[in-house]
């Protein structure tokens, strides 16, 4: 596909939407994947740019009360807040912002309530601050299902993890399979980070000058518009709130990557590219 196609495709995407489109939305309705973008363009937002659009999604931020609007619509619309599966399904945002911004998916419910009472909009949304009161303390995956019983013709929702089963400490963790060429199971530790990166840099439109065991871990050429690259400075972490922990300087570095991104107070000035979301979208 070519980097015409693509424009064209995410133009043809936002008029039958009326709106700019999600990532979700654009790999649901085209053939464009992530990696057709990262091909063609910086990153996604790029993409948008070059085709008119406005940019939205990773790497723009979206305002709480925006976010949780949209939540809410989608709670309306069900009768009872939506699990982290289903918003991922039907949201027009992230679902991962949610975690940012909240803490935890069981908690976007208290989240809603506080915004709307500091905005003074309680008549616009009695109806979904009588359904968060119903379900308050029942978001859960075990309070989903206490509260399934009573809608025994509903499939039940799993949207949390399993319990944590038993860990041997006599062997080795590894990580999810991996849908990445050349490596079996995803990565559980920085190191896994760096060899991730290197097999899907240039995807991301960056070629490695240097990697170094001293802050910051990486420097790379960046092609930031067609035929214009700049240099940026990178760090390596496994989890991006791992930097905070690490003690690094916020101005010794442009981009964080990392293969979890749950720093939630991460500066705007500082880029977050999640590993994990750039191989699924592969």
């Amino acid at each position: 596909m070519t980097r015409e196609e693509i424009m064209a495709g995410l133009k043809k995407c936002a008029r039958k939407l009326g709106r700019t489109p999600t990532t979700t939305e654009v790999r649901r309705m085209t053939k464009i994947t992530n990696y057709l973008i990262h091909k063609h363009f910086a990153n996604v937002s790029h993409a948008f740019r070059e085709a008119g659009l406005e940019a939205r999604g990773v790497g723009h931020r979206v305002d709480t009360a925006t976010l949780l609007a949209d939540w809410a619509h989608l709670t309306r619309k069900l009768g009872r807040p939506p699990s982290f599966m289903e918003y991922k399904k039907a949201g027009q945002f992230g679902a991962n912002s949610f975690l940012n911004r909240c803490g935890a998916w069981s908690r976007v419910g208290e989240r809603f309530r506080a915004v709307v009472q500091e905005n003074k909009t309680q008549s616009e949304w009695a109806d979904v601050l009588e359904i968060v009161g119903r379900w308050e303390g029942n978001t859960t995956a075990e309070g989903r299902r206490k509260m399934q019983n009573n809608r025994p013709s509903e499939r039940p929702i799993i949207d949390e993890p399993q319990p944590r089963r038993k860990i041997r400490s006599d062997r080795p963790i590894y990580g999810a399979p991996s849908k990445l060429a050349g490596m079996s199971y995803e990565p559980v530790n920085e190191a896994g980070v760096v060899y991730v990166f290197g097999r899907v840099a240039d995807k991301l439109g960056m070629e490695v000058e240097r990697i170094q065991t001293a802050f910051p871990d990486c420097e790379a050429m960046r092609e930031v518009a067609q035929g214009k690259w700049q240099r940026v400075k990178i760090e390596f972490e496994f989890a991006s709130r791992n930097f905070v922990d690490h003690g690094h300087a916020q101005d010794g570095c442009d981009i964080i990557v990392c293969w979890v991104h749950n720093w939630v107070d991460c500066p705007e000035y500082i880029e977050v590219i999640e590993l994990r979301r750039v191989v699924r979208g592969m």
